[in-house]
């Protein structure tokens, strides 16, 4: 018999993560399982790491990349809400700094999940090969299922 206690489903924070969420929700609620956000950033590859921002006069500077991570962690909780008013069981919701694929792997491998979901565009030809897919680099090295939903891109 399958059985799935926990499922990760990562999200780019987008309006196309609502089908998603709801077959994750479908499968929890048969299994009983918990569902995990995972929102993985990356800063903009023109910025330094270290530069400093400020806000305006008199505002002490803060680093660019604490100041992007604090934004992505509140866009995270305001998604996290959004959901939860719409019905969706959030567990937990995590927010991390790395390459997409790489983290979401390590981060299904690291907290024991049965189950990835996922949104994929079903891009194809010369967008595909210039922009690769998350979510085919996860399902080929995933250390546990993966449900692809398509979603509109």
């Amino acid at each position: 018999m399958l059985s799935m206690r926990k499922i990760l489903v990562p999200t780019d924070l987008s309006p196309t993560c609502t089908p998603v969420l709801e077959q994750a929700q479908t499968f929890a609620t048969k299994f009983s399982a918990t569902i995990d956000l995972l929102h993985v950033w990356n800063p903009p590859a023109l910025v330094a790491p270290e530069a400093l921002m400020t806000a305006g006069v008199g505002v002490a500077e803060q680093p660019f990349l604490d100041w992007l991570a604090s934004n992505a962690r509140e866009h995270l909780g305001q998604f996290e809400n959004q959901v939860r008013s719409e019905g969706i069981a959030i567990a937990h919701s995590y927010c991390e700094l790395g390459d997409a694929a790489t983290t979401i792997i390590e981060h299904a491998a690291g907290g024991g999940y049965d189950l990835l979901v996922m949104g994929t565009h079903g891009r194809t030809g010369l967008s595909h090969a210039l922009m690769g897919s998350v979510t085919e680099k996860v399902v080929r090295r995933a250390p546990c299922a993966v449900l692809t939903v398509r979603t509109r891109h």
